[in-house]
């Protein structure tokens, strides 16, 4: 496999060129950022999701030597959590129709992810929202996705839908946690984290895996160094402009990897980011971009033609375009293949800048609003 684009104005561009123990991180969007010390126990760590605890933990290593390590470990860890989520018998044969997924920041994209590689049957709807209409759930599996396990929204959630949905099950890298023992089952999730606080990156892999797997049989991971390093070859060539802000756009899975994208912007830089369906953009966003300054990436999974019609149309009309377009028919893979580049994206964009930690972690007064807000 291998990574196409980012491809620059008209012009399509094509990269060339045994884990060891398990540990837990925490939650996508702001919650989803990432703490091995304490992994199995509080789960990692994002923007939301960061508790006192683990902001002690900074200034010891820099979180962004931390996110390239976990972004690299994700090249063994992620085929040994697919064996043990194949081994894993208690959810087979669901009918997706029968399944809602939810959770909050990376843990809303994975939700987002699941809804349209079961080709829009199960349900992805926000924690909070769902909470407020629980008779959706009746007689559903709730799988509710939190990473550390302690989003205060989640675990109202899990209360609320007691008794309602059919069964409610935590995927959280904390068996511990205040929501795994809410609900009636957990899927742990299982990753090496470097016991830094950095942005998520491992966190929110496994966490597309575990629903993947609830949805159809995953694809053998046999080819993610190839992958990976494809990726950081990708990142590193990408030239987009210094001043500019960044959206992500994409369709189906493909606008669950915007959002994704977008928060790593926000994350690991502190730059403005938005996400955006493909179809939308012309409605009315268009008409707020910057053709010279502005970078706008699409997302293309190998059989969206619309993205990839949209993306020449832009690049035709002098908008400074980008086309990153996965080369497998298999969703899954192809998921995985414009993940790391987006990963390797936030990293690359870092270095370049000379930024030595992510962007959240610098803004204490913000950090603490974050977990305010979240638990």
């Amino acid at each position: 496999m291998s990574c196409q684009g980012l491809s620059r104005g008209a012009r399509a561009m094509e990269n060339s060129s045994s884990p060891a123990r398990y540990e837990a991180q925490t939650d996508g969007g702001p919650d989803s950022t990432s703490n091995a010390s304490n992994a199995g126990r509080n789960g990692p760590t994002r923007v939301a999701s960061i508790g006192k605890s683990q902001q002690r933990t900074l200034g010891k290593t820099s979180s962004l030597d931390a996110m390239e390590q976990e972004i690299r470990n994700q090249v063994e860890d992620l085929p040994a959590f697919a064996r043990e989520l194949g081994k894993d018998d208690r959810f087979r044969n669901l009918d997706p129709s029968r399944m809602i997924f939810t959770g909050s920041g990376d843990s809303f994209a994975c939700s987002l992810f699941a809804h349209y590689l079961s080709q829009m049957q199960a349900l992805a709807a926000d924690p909070y929202e769902l909470r407020l209409h629980p008779k959706v759930a009746e007689n559903k599996t709730v799988f509710i996705t939190s990473v550390s396990g302690k989003t205060r929204t989640n675990i109202q959630l899990a209360r609320t839908v007691r008794g309602l949905a059919k069964k409610r099950v935590a995927i959280t890298a904390n068996p511990e946690s205040p929501l795994a023992k809410e609900c009636d089952d957990v899927i742990r999730l299982r990753y090496r984290s470097p016991g830094i606080l950095t942005s998520g990156t491992a966190s929110f892999s496994t966490s597309l895996l575990a629903a993947a797997a609830l949805i159809r049989r995953l694809p053998k991971l046999d080819s993610l160094h190839t992958m990976e390093r494809r990726a950081a070859g990708w990142a590193r060539r990408l030239r987009v402009h210094p001043r500019g802000r960044f959206l992500f756009i994409g369709s189906g899975t493909g606008y669950s990897l915007a959002m994704y994208a977008a928060f790593k912007i926000h994350e690991v830089l502190g730059l403005s980011a938005q996400y955006q369906h493909t179809e939308q953009l012309g409605h009315s966003q268009l008409f707020s971009l910057q053709e010279k300054s502005d970078n706008i990436l699409f997302l293309s999974s190998s059989s969206d033609k619309k993205t990839s019609e949209v993306y020449r149309a832009l690049a035709k009309s002098g908008f400074n375009s980008y086309l990153l377009k996965s080369d497998t028919r298999d969703p899954i893979l192809g998921t995985l293949q414009m993940m790391f580049c987006l990963q390797h994206l936030a990293l690359s964009l870092g270095r370049k800048m000379g930024l030595q930690e992510c962007a959240f972690l610098t803004d204490r007064q913000k950090l603490a609003l974050s977990s305010r807000l979240i638990y």
